[in-house]
């Protein structure tokens, strides 16, 4: 159960507090922040299945409540989130080499893994009491936390820079939020500051440079994909590819098992691996460094994980599992995994998703990954969200007439198809 502390990741200083946001003031410097992370008390056991279904049985929120930040037992608002799908990648895999799966969480009620993390920060801003749930985001991570402060009926305030998605800006109105436009990404973080330490709002979302990422309370929302792939699977990949922006998703997944591993239900945690498009974690990570350097960016067309930031938490999970971090050259890269996923698999997604097909190709012919082994993707949205840059590569729909001459033509010009 929550023990009702946290711990910083890297001082190990623990607090009572439930409102620090920005990290721990222990060890924080004008180039390094730590996030906390939350405490249980659990309970070692035989490591059985029929152990793990007594403890965790059912599909619900609510019964992984002994895993999740409450301080009651209470029954927990719920969109359905969850109990996504894992999918056996079979053509791509065996041109690879690889046994190659997919966790589709755009099968998630907002299409994303972000409802993973608001189906958490919607229920501790119930408990705290907050007056409302507050965001800086450019689409995702916004409209999947409007989506739960409409079910509950709570005020939702989204900072966002106009433009970036008009696609997801939409997908945030329409929930109802109040979506307001700013000029920088610096100037939500101010707003979003004074809204959460003057008038108490709950955050979702980091506003704090060096960025420590997002609600550490949340992010163990995302610890529940872990026990999803516990159940789900014979047997645990070897690793897991995960698209980072601010890496939460793969902390909590790490954390998860970590967990899982301390109550004995599994022997070992698969390596996480991170997939950035400009990579700085990836040049932290390579050069054994704690502090994470901005680096430049080139433009990716992937703006749901687009930073040229990163976290601690990130290199915490990656030093953990003895995992491996690598970033993109160009948007070809993204486009073209974006592509044979959908026309080889049938799974469209997002271009943040792709890129953990881009990834682990890279990989393979880095000989970071071998052939023969487990690797899992994180898809964490669907492609129905990014149709705009969908559109650039796949051109205009050809046309025909009624003639089936035309038609055939049409066919075999356009698509390579023989009506014989």
């Amino acid at each position: 159960m929550y023990t009702g502390r946290s711990r910083c990741l890297k001082c190990g200083h623990e607090f009572t507090e439930e409102n620090i946001f920005t990290g721990c003031p222990y060890c924080k410097t004008d180039k390094f922040v730590s996030n906390l992370t939350p405490l249980y008390e659990l309970e070692k056991t035989d490591g059985s299945r029929k152990t793990y279904e007594k403890m965790f049985g059912g599909k619900r929120l609510e019964s992984y409540l002994s895993v999740l930040p409450f301080k009651k037992k209470r029954r927990l608002v719920s969109l359905n989130e969850g109990n996504t799908p894992v999918t056996e990648l079979t053509r791509i895999g065996s041109e690879l080499g690889i046994s190659l799966y997919a966790k589709d969480e755009s099968r998630n009620p907002t299409w994303g893994h972000k409802d993973r993390l608001n189906a958490v920060l919607i229920n501790k801003a119930i408990e705290r009491k907050a007056p409302g749930v507050i965001y800086a985001s450019t689409g995702n991570n916004g409209a999947s936390g409007a989506a739960y402060a409409a079910k509950v009926g709570m005020p939702c305030i989204i900072l966002t820079v106009k433009g970036v998605n008009p696609t997801l800006e939409i997908f945030m109105q329409a929930y109802g939020a109040c979506v307001v436009g700013v000029k920088t990404v610096a100037d939500r973080w101010k707003i979003l500051k004074e809204c959460v330490e003057k008038y108490n709002w709950y955050p979702a979302t980091n506003y704090t440079i060096p960025i420590v990422g997002s609600n550490p309370w949340a992010i163990d929302g995302y610890k529940i994909i872990a026990h999803e792939l516990y159940q789900q699977m014979e047997e645990l990949p070897d690793k897991i590819v995960v698209p980072i922006c601010y890496g939460d998703a793969l902390f909590g997944i790490m954390k998860g098992f970590a967990e899982l591993k301390q109550m004995g239900f599994i022997e070992k945690i698969p390596h996480m691996v991170a997939v950035e498009d400009y990579g700085p974690v990836t040049k932290a990570y390579e050069s054994h460094s704690s502090i994470i350097e901005p680096v430049e960016s080139w433009g990716s067309v992937a703006s749901s994980m687009s930073t040229v930031y990163g976290t601690y938490h990130s290199l915490y999970t990656l030093n953990k599992t003895h995992g491996l971090a690598v970033s993109l050259e160009n948007n070809q890269q993204i486009n073209a995994a974006q592509k044979e996923l959908a026309c080889k698999e049938g799974l469209y997604c997002e271009s943040a998703s792709a890129t953990t097909l881009a990834g682990v190709k890279k990989l393979m012919q880095m000989g970071k990954i071998k052939e023969g082994e487990r690797v899992l993707l994180l898809i964490t949205a669907a492609g129905v969200k990014d149709t705009k840059t969908t559109k650039e590569y796949v051109g205009e729909i050809p046309e025909s007439e009624t003639d089936m001459k035309m038609f055939s033509d049409v066919l075999k010009d356009h698509y390579g198809i023989d009506l014989a």
